[in-house]
């Protein structure tokens, strides 16, 4: 099944933008800690305290995706996270968190803002397997963007600092703004929106139905109402405190806790985004026909499987190089198939005028349980000595994500739950 022009480009886009994002943005939680001398915990307070603040950026992105053009907003977050690169860039060159923390802020809220537009943007182009398809190339160029970033970065970072890196990172980050900008359309949904309204004469004989038009007050009801949405919501916000794990809390227990050197994090990261390029597309054609429930379901354990293996390999000191890259691995797996459900699934369940606000609100969710991740893996590495325990305490929201994903199967319609 081929896919729109449109949707292949944007893959292309994100790549770039993701080669440049990647360059530092897996490294900064050991930055952060090791250069500025900043604790776990209060890392972890600083990632909930900006994390905070873009939260209802992504709730209202939502609602604005669905009343304005959707590529507009996905150039906005882009400059911005340009722009806000840079600023990190001279922050990190002189070492001043507070510039860190301001910069983070006002680029990462602008980037939530026009999250949501990236995944309606996708879902305007296809529907059923075909957007199951979509959204798995999207994700394949920003994970082939991330495995070639996050390899250089760790030579850049080791050759011209950390600084210098994100310097760069910000321009490649601008250049995938051009590619985007320059090569894209409109989606099929805001070109019919910008077509001229026929005069009387040229009208068709049976009047156009009028389109809904929600305030953003009745579009946030409506997704309050759906019960079904809501224990989706929830389900992938406790999914992203156990997947989270992997961004900050994994990097600083491999390297601090189990020993693993720079160099061989940064290969193992980027055979995260390998597994990913060549790994996904197999993994999601392999699902398509299947429950997007049962699909995320089956993905949280493999996730629950790689951390506990890094637990076990610290308590009992089992070759935690072997073991690193071997999780490395089983949790890619579990991240490509839970990425299948939680890109496609908003839009499958979202009436078709509300696509940008189900995303933009869905995606709070689970950026709640990103935030709340980072906080608990810093308090958990500062307080509990014992590796094993560390990763059971982790874990432990994948019971009530599986009993909210298995119930809430059973009501979603069987259309929008196939994959």
């Amino acid at each position: 099944m081929s896919l729109d022009r449109n949707i292949r480009l944007l893959t292309l886009g994100v790549a770039v933008r993701m080669l440049g994002n990647a360059l530092y943005g897996p490294f900064i939680a050991l930055y952060v800690h090791n250069v500025l001398g900043i604790g776990y915990v209060e890392l972890g307070l600083i990632v909930v305290f900006i994390g905070s603040i873009q939260i209802p950026f992504s709730i209202v992105g939502g609602l604005v995706a669905d009343r304005a053009r959707r590529k507009d907003l996905m150039i906005l977050g882009l400059t911005s996270e340009a722009i806000a690169t840079a600023g990190l860039a001279y922050a990190f060159s002189i070492e001043s968190l507070g510039l860190v923390i301001l910069a983070a802020i006002i680029g990462g809220s602008i980037s939530s803002l026009a999250g949501p537009a990236f995944s309606a943007y996708i879902a305007d182009f296809a529907e059923g397997s075909a957007r199951t398809r979509g959204f798995t190339l999207y994700r394949i160029g920003f994970n082939a963007g991330f495995a070639a970033g996050v390899a250089l970065g760790g030579l850049f970072i080791m050759a011209i600092g950390f600084a210098g890196g994100v310097a760069i990172a910000a321009a490649i980050i601008g250049g995938a703004t051009v590619t985007i900008f320059l090569l894209l359309d409109q989606s099929p949904r805001d070109q019919e929106r910008a077509a001229p309204t026929p005069r009387p004469s040229e009208a068709a004989a049976e009047p156009l139905a009028p389109r809904p038009r929600r305030s953003f007050g009745e579009s946030l009801r409506v997704l309050a109402r759906d019960r079904v949405a809501m224990e989706v919501a929830i389900a992938f916000a406790l999914g992203s405190f156990v997947a989270t794990q992997w961004s900050t809390t994994f990097p600083l227990y491999v390297h601090n806790v189990l020993g693993v050197s720079y160099a061989l994090l940064g290969i193992g990261l980027s055979l995260n985004g390998l597994v990913v390029v060549f790994g996904q597309s197999p993994t999601t054609e392999s699902v398509i026909g299947r429950h997007h429930t049962g699909i995320a379901v089956l993905g949280l354990v493999f996730y629950a499987v790689a951390f506990l293996g890094l637990g076990a390999s610290g308590y009992w000191n089992i070759v935690p190089v072997v073991v690193f890259f071997v999780a490395v691995v089983v949790l890619t797996i579990g991240e490509n198939l839970v990425a299948i459900p939680s890109a496609t699934l908003p839009s499958n369940i979202a009436p078709k005028e509300e696509i940008g606000s189900y995303n933009g609100a869905i995606g709070a969710f689970m950026a709640i349980g990103g935030i709340l991740a980072t906080l608990a893996g810093g308090v958990v590495l500062q307080y509990v000595t014992n590796p094993l325990l560390i990763w059971v305490i982790l874990v432990v929201p994948i019971v009530p994500a599986i009993v909210l994903l298995r119930h809430a199967g059973r009501r979603i319609p069987e259309a929008a739950n196939r994959a």
